[in-house]
């Protein structure tokens, strides 16, 4: 597992997402797309579900759904009180209400980001 992919992984299980559900490997993907370039959650069916679904063969429709169902297991395990809610509040205002997938990525980015500085790693350019 190469270094981008590895800190990603960490950063999502400290977040309390479980590799139990696909949805957990599409976010890290959409996660690595998006360090690499951040432009793309402004067309994020088109620049980050249609690529991962060919690469999975499967449909967009899946990719954003499997997202979302691995975002609701976490945030119905975790309530609001969790590790993860207390991490990701810095970024989202509303603990007790679940993100959007596009919300989501956007705050597993900088929690990565954040992440990388504490490995003194530029995780941007490593991506």
């Amino acid at each position: 597992m190469d270094a981008r992919r590895y800190i990603v992984t960490k950063a999502m299980l400290q977040l309390g997402f479980t590799p139990g559900y696909n949805g957990f490997f599409f976010l890290r993907d959409a996660v690595l797309t998006t360090l690499r370039d951040p432009e793309t959650l402004t067309l994020i069916t088109k620049l980050i579900y249609a690529p991962l679904a060919k690469a999975y063969g499967t449909t967009s429709e899946n990719v954003e759904k499997s997202i979302r169902k691995a975002a609701a297991a976490v945030w119905k395990r975790h309530g609001g009180t969790g590790k993860t809610i207390a991490v990701l509040n810095s970024e989202y205002r509303y603990s007790d209400v679940r993100p959007e997938n596009r919300e989501l990525i956007s705050l597993v980015c900088h929690f990565v980001e954040q992440a990388g500085e504490t490995f003194d790693t530029d995780v941007r350019s490593s991506v």
